[in-house]
């Protein structure tokens, strides 16, 4: 797939594609690593988020949904970005009362991202 040449992502996708490639100047291949790192790390950084809300942790709260805040940025995914700042404001605020409501949704939204960027054919060869 050459990511400069795909459609603008329609609505429901999780990952706008050519505004993720915009932010990287068009380097399809720092992106890629970027994804990499991103399906490496995202997995452990959910498991923290969720140690941290079952313990009743703001800190670990507030630390884990800002390093997720950070790591979708740059694939322009606003829904998954908006939730993390979302769970980043309860630990803040040092109230977690929302927490359990906000968590599934989180998780299941970073799930959706996370799959939409393994199913992307990133080297072309599919």
């Amino acid at each position: 797939m050459n990511l400069a040449q795909e459609e603008p992502t329609g609505i429901g996708a999780p990952v706008d594609f050519p505004a993720a490639l915009g932010w990287v100047d068009g380097d399809q291949a720092l992106l890629a690593e970027l994804i990499g790192i991103f399906l490496e790390d995202c997995p452990r950084r959910l498991q923290e988020l969720e140690q941290a809300a079952s313990e009743g942790n703001a800190i670990g709260v507030r630390q884990s949904a800002h390093s997720l805040k950070g790591m979708v940025a740059c694939f322009a995914t606003r829904s998954a970005q908006r939730l993390a700042a979302e769970m980043e404001d309860l630990g803040k605020a040092g109230n977690l009362s929302k927490g359990p409501e906000l968590l599934p949704t989180l998780l299941a939204e970073f799930a959706r991202v996370m799959h939409h960027l393994k199913a992307t054919d990133w080297q072309g060869k599919n």
